[in-house]
């Protein structure tokens, strides 16, 4: 039994050591994973080296106690690295006096309860008692995450290594004689272990989380940035359009306008006097050619129709009642035509855009101190 509690203390130790060696990996500034990986690491080997001394022959008790000296070492500097706290002279003298311990066995290795190097070792242990109640009451004072874990993990401690000191030299019992699978100073390495690694593998979840929103808060910034950018430049685009659209269709109205007025005066001359006939028809052909614009304002449609598709689709869709003409009329109300220019550009009079317009504003319900030209610039 006491070879597989310890196997699975082993196994416990290890991978929560591995899972902070990862995490230290990925955030080399906070050396307390490191150390805490390594504490586990050592304390896993320590286990796993205990289940096997019954099982070798060879005597590897020092290979067992060097790894404990190890873990016990490694323990403070964890410690003060979790508190924030720097105290090198400290922590060394507390290294050099497990270092000195297990180099005492070496060369001892004797088991009275007075040997030189386990001697040492309660030294350095008391040590561990004082910086564990100090930490707890940092930690407490401060207000760290886990200060309460923390100070009952201080205080289990100190009990347990009372217990290892006191029964050493007084060869009373106490805590052992009701765990007999384990030393009981033992529990503490897989008790800090387990209750320290799930705490600092659920704060590495949490990190990353609000790290996962952050990063996903500047993706969907980043997304509305390149669309608002697209929409300015669609924008910019439609405006150049429009702009085009407008001067193309001023062109051809002032176009009309001139031919209209330069065949009315040779109408006029026909009437009222005597001409050259010959001449004056080749002049009315030219003038009558001049009066064809259909195909420009076929162009002109299809770029209306082009820059307006959108536009006449969301229309038609807020406002079916409308017909295929009145969709093109407010179309071209869009694009700032005024009912002159959208006579010419129809080919119809102007009193039949009044018309259309009045038809248009009745079918949209509009009331009369809203223009309709303006309600379809605004329109979205």
């Amino acid at each position: 039994m006491n070879a597989v509690v310890l196997s699975l203390f082993s196994g416990i130790n290890i991978a929560f050591a591995l899972l902070s060696f990862i995490i230290y990996y990925k955030s080399t500034a906070q050396k307390f994973y490191l150390y805490f990986g390594l504490f586990s690491l050592f304390s896993g080997f320590y286990f796993l080296l205990s289940a096997s001394t019954g099982t070798v022959d060879t005597d590897i008790r020092w290979i067992v106690l060097l790894f404990a000296a190890v873990y016990y070492a490694i323990f403070p500097w964890f410690i003060f690295e979790y508190i924030g706290k720097k105290s090198n002279f400290f922590l060394g003298l507390l290294a050099s006096i497990f270092a000195a311990a297990i180099s005492a066995f070496i060369m001892n290795p004797d088991t009275d309860n007075f040997a030189t190097w386990q001697i040492l070792a309660h030294i350095g242990l008391v040590g561990l008692m004082i910086v564990a109640i100090y930490a707890a009451f940092i930690t407490r004072k401060n207000g760290v995450p886990g200060a309460k874990e923390f100070a009952f993990l201080s205080g289990l401690f100190v009990v347990l290594g009372l217990e290892e000191i006191i029964s050493n030299y007084s060869g009373q019992q106490f805590l052992s004689q009701y765990i007999t699978d384990v030393l009981p100073l033992d529990i503490y390495p897989l008790l800090f272990t387990i209750i320290f690694g799930v705490r600092l593998s659920n704060e590495v979840i949490t990190k990353n989380e609000f790290n996962f929103k952050l990063m996903r808060g500047e993706i969907e910034k980043h997304k509305l940035k390149v669309k608002e950018l697209e929409n300015r430049k669609l924008k910019n685009s439609l405006n150049y359009k429009n702009q085009n659209l407008i001067n193309f269709g001023i062109e051809i109205s002032r176009k009309r306008e001139f031919t209209e007025l330069i065949y009315a005066k040779l109408v006029s001359i026909k009437n009222n006097g005597n001409i050259d006939l010959k001449e004056y028809n080749k002049i009315l052909t030219l003038t009558k050619s001049h009066l064809q614009i259909d195909k420009e304002l076929e162009v002109l449609q299809k770029n209306i129709n082009s820059v307006n598709t959108e536009f006449s689709s969301r229309l038609i869709a807020i406002y079916p009642q409308l017909s295929a003409n009145e969709v093109q009329l407010a179309s071209l109300l869009r694009l700032k035509f005024n009912t002159k220019e959208i006579a010419v550009i129809k080919n119809i009079s102007p009193d039949s855009v009044k018309v259309m317009r009045y038809r248009i504003r009745k079918k949209l319900n509009l009331p009369t101190n809203q223009g309709l030209s303006q309600f379809m610039q605004e329109l979205d």
